[in-house]
């Protein structure tokens, strides 16, 4: 989203964490975290925070994530087959299969 977002040359800061939290607690909603409080919150954190840190896309954690992403995706169809195969073998064994 950030690397969208500059491209279409609109600044992007970062909003830590702590920071939102302490806007959101200090809110007339007692500190209840919900998505709306906490979009409300990091905006106002961003627009009256006196130095942010510009957002900065890194190529080089992007890569990492998309092959963490794909990694996961190879672990969960592996187990999804791997499953499958118990499955097929537990039906055998009772119709008759000599267990080796």
């Amino acid at each position: 989203m950030t690397a969208k977002l500059t491209a279409d040359h609109i600044n992007v800061v970062d909003v830590p964490a702590k920071l939102a939290r302490r806007v959101r607690m200090l809110s007339t909603g007692h500190g209840r975290k919900t998505d709306q409080a906490d979009a409300l919150s990091v905006g106002i954190a961003a627009h009256t925070a006196a130095r942010l840190n510009t957002a900065v896309v890194d190529e080089a954690i992007a890569a990492l994530r998309c092959l963490t992403e794909h990694r996961d995706d190879l672990v969960r169809s592996r187990t999804q087959i791997v499953n499958r195969l118990h499955a097929l073998l537990a039906q055998l064994i009772p119709a008759g299969l000599p267990a080796d």
